[in-house]
């Protein structure tokens, strides 16, 4: 009988124990590593907008809104005179009105209704008996109602109305407004100004 020299027998015994043995351990590729961080990423970035708080409406007390002020046009010096005048110039009732007037005042409600504040112009049509006439700036809160007192006459009226969706509004009749002893009321709307 033949004998296996010692060296090789240990040499089988340890190749028989590596091929025996438990696997070795999977590596990952770099395309794994790059997908696991990502993933990781994601994760972090859905938690944390998952824990922020909702952005949930307060309630706040309306504000007060101011009454409305005439504003008058700043006043520049006189431009020489040119061929091309200006509507200004064509017609004084796009000024505004003098500040000490002779005609008879009329008192006017406004009632803004136009979902928004409104920037009134106010407008003569035509000079009154005294020579006077004149353009009136009115600023209205949402919802306000307001008295003002202008020159007796006929006007027209244009607003550029603010809020949720800015609009413009113009009156649609004749505004008219003559007897001093009446107040007559008008409603902003969200395209149309006129009578109550």
């Amino acid at each position: 009988m033949r004998t296996i020299p010692g060296s090789i027998f240990t040499i089988l015994l340890l190749v028989s124990m590596v091929a025996c043995g438990p696997a070795p351990t999977p590596t990952l590729s770099v395309e794994d590593v790059a997908g696991t961080a990502m993933a990781d990423a994601w994760l972090a970035i859905t938690q944390t907008q998952a824990a922020m708080p909702t952005n949930t409406a307060t309630l706040v007390p309306p504000t007060p809104t101011v009454l409305p002020t005439f504003t008058p046009f700043p006043t520049l010096p006189p431009a020489p005179p040119t061929a091309a005048a200006t509507s200004a110039e064509e017609n004084p009732c796009n000024l505004p009105p003098p500040i000490e007037t002779q005609g008879t005042k009329v008192k006017i409600k406004f009632v803004n209704k136009s979902g928004g504040s409104a920037a009134l112009a106010f407008g003569m049509q035509a000079e009154n008996s005294n020579g006077e006439c004149g353009t009136y700036s009115f600023s209205f809160g949402d919802g306000q109602t307001s008295v003002v007192e202008v020159l007796a006459g006929c006007y027209w009226a244009y607003a550029w109305i603010s809020g949720k969706e800015p609009s413009t509004a113009q009156n649609i009749e004749n505004l008219c407004f003559t007897d001093p002893a009446q107040t007559r009321g008008l409603t902003i709307g969200a395209e149309v100004i006129g009578f109550d």
